[in-house]
């Protein structure tokens, strides 16, 4: 039988209340009953629309690591300013607070990396573009004449990338040491620090 006309709206559906489950119960601890329960439907529709929980998960890592690459790298784009391209960046790279689901998706799933093949290759994955989009601005930003690295430019965008990575982990530990707005204070002054551009300031107007 054909699968309905609306399947794209169904599948969407269930990434999403799959997401919710994954905030909700962690990934350890997560059935196929559970987002079914979230999405308002039979399990049987769940397996109906994804192969297996496997196959539903990557959809869901996709739809977080989107957030947190494929929407910023957009935004970036449409500036021509490397130094407005990375505060951009760096801004959109932190969680927006210690409920912001796609963001603590993204943590259970580093820490089931440890024992799953599958979810560690798309961290690595996630990891490597956001890196490589770093480096790019970086690139741009000393082609400008706004930028003088004074570290290896892969060096300084994998420190970006995992600082991102550390003060968003206690973002959404609600760590009250380290909301937001610290956070991006502190991996901006990172940044200062190693291309010697003082502009590259949190009010920056991009």
């Amino acid at each position: 039988m054909a699968r309905p006309r609306n399947q794209t709206a169904r599948r969407t559906q269930m990434v999403h209340a799959a997401t919710e489950a994954v905030r909700r119960r962690g990934l350890p601890q997560l059935r196929v009953a559970d987002i079914a329960d979230a999405a308002g439907v039979a399990r049987g529709s769940v397996h109906y629309y994804f192969r297996d929980l496997t196959d539903l998960l990557q959809q869901v890592y996709k739809a977080a690591g989107d957030r947190f690459f494929a929407e910023r790298i957009t935004e970036a784009a449409t500036l021509a300013d490397a130094r407005d391209k990375l505060v951009v960046s760096a801004r959109h790279g932190l969680p927006d607070g210690p409920d912001d689901e796609l963001a603590v998706v993204l943590y259970e799933f580093a820490s089931a990396a440890r024992g799953e093949p599958v979810y560690a290759a798309l961290a690595q994955s996630l990891y490597d573009r956001q890196v490589a989009m770093y480096a790019g601005i970086f690139e741009v930003g000393t082609a400008q004449g706004h930028f003088t690295l004074r570290e290896p430019l892969l060096d300084v965008a994998a420190n970006m990338v995992a600082l991102e990575d550390a003060y968003g982990l206690h973002i959404v530990e609600r760590n009250p040491s380290l909301p937001p707005d610290r956070a991006l204070e502190l991996l901006l002054g990172y940044a200062r620090a190693v291309t010697g551009c003082p502009d590259l300031t949190p009010d920056r107007r991009c």
